[in-house]
């Protein structure tokens, strides 16, 4: 738990994509002379970005991603084709946590060939095109599991009448399973601390959409013959007839229920080993900082 903690206060202080590796000080550092560490220069592993997106043996594991983008493609082609009213599709959780996540795929599958065809001169710096393309697939990794294990956990709990369908399936859980093989088996990119920011924003907006659908008279096609306010997307989020619950629900799930789950997707994403650079690859180097000094482990790129 301490180094969990000491982890996660260096990443605050670091890049929203920082590449280095920061770990608490191991036992031997801590018995080591504090003159030593200030003269020498003090190494900070970093990822290889070019080893943890597109690593070797490379056929299989582009043939890996380009299998799971293609089937995250068809399976959301095929919810999209039996919806009864496909144009209100969107319009819940469950499919913009989708759709974000068919879009991670697609962009891991893309950043894998790019890397492979185009390896950056220097893996350890996000920089030109292809720091664009990484901090892109990383973001969208940070949106999408915290995302698909919350869909997935609240579907299964609170929504499921016991039909078992596969595109149901799939979308309900499934997709989570490979977004999470993809982006931490294959890809082994670990979650940020910095990076909660874009999950937060993600159910931010979704809970605004409802807000605005609630009151803008779009109406809902699938309870026209009933007797529940239709306008509202879910019953927890019915804006217009149960205004109390629907703000404590998302108060609930911004600050408790999202945060929890970015905390446990982002301690699952550790477990594997990082891709790391070679020796003098990527490394930075600080001078005259003692090994209390946590700034110095921010690296900005």
């Amino acid at each position: 738990m301490p180094a969990f903690c000491t982890a996660a206060g260096l990443e605050f202080k670091a890049p929203m994509f920082d590449l280095a590796e920061h770990s608490a000080p191991s036992n031997a550092d801590e018995g080591t002379n504090d003159d030593s560490l200030t003269n020498d220069s003090k190494n900070i592993s970093c990822l290889d970005v070019e080893k943890t997106l597109s690593p070797s043996p490379r056929l299989p594991y582009i043939g890996a991603k380009l299998f799971i983008m293609a089937w995250m493609i068809s399976i959301m082609m095929l919810s999209i084709r039996d919806s009864t009213h496909p144009s209100f599709w969107l319009a819940y959780l469950t499919h913009w946590g989708f759709l974000v996540t068919t879009a991670y795929t697609i962009m891991s599958a893309i950043s894998a060939v790019y890397l492979a065809m185009r390896p950056p001169a220097n893996p350890g710096v996000l920089e030109g095109g292809v720091g664009l393309l990484v901090k892109t697939t990383w973001a969208l990794l940070a949106i999408a599991v915290p995302a698909e294990v919350m869909i997935t956990i609240l579907y299964w709990v609170l929504e499921f009448d016991g039909t078992v369908e596969y595109v149901s399936v799939m979308v309900h859980g499934g997709g989570m399973v490979l977004i999470i093989i993809d982006g931490f088996l294959l890809s082994r990119l670990p979650l940020r601390m910095k990076q909660f920011i874009f999950s937060e924003m993600f159910c931010f907006f979704y809970i605004l959409w409802s807000v605005i659908h609630a009151f803008s008279g779009i109406g809902n096609p699938y309870r026209v013959d009933d007797d529940r306010d239709e306008d509202a997307i879910y019953d927890s989020l019915a804006w217009k007839t149960n205004t109390v619950f629907a703000v404590v629900i998302s108060v609930a799930v911004l600050l408790v229920f999202n945060p929890i789950m970015f905390l446990l997707c982002r301690a699952v994403s550790r477990l594997p080993p990082r891709r790391l650079c070679g020796e003098g690859e990527g490394q930075h180097h600080f001078k005259g900082q003692s090994p209390n000094d946590e700034e110095a482990a921010a690296v900005v790129y």
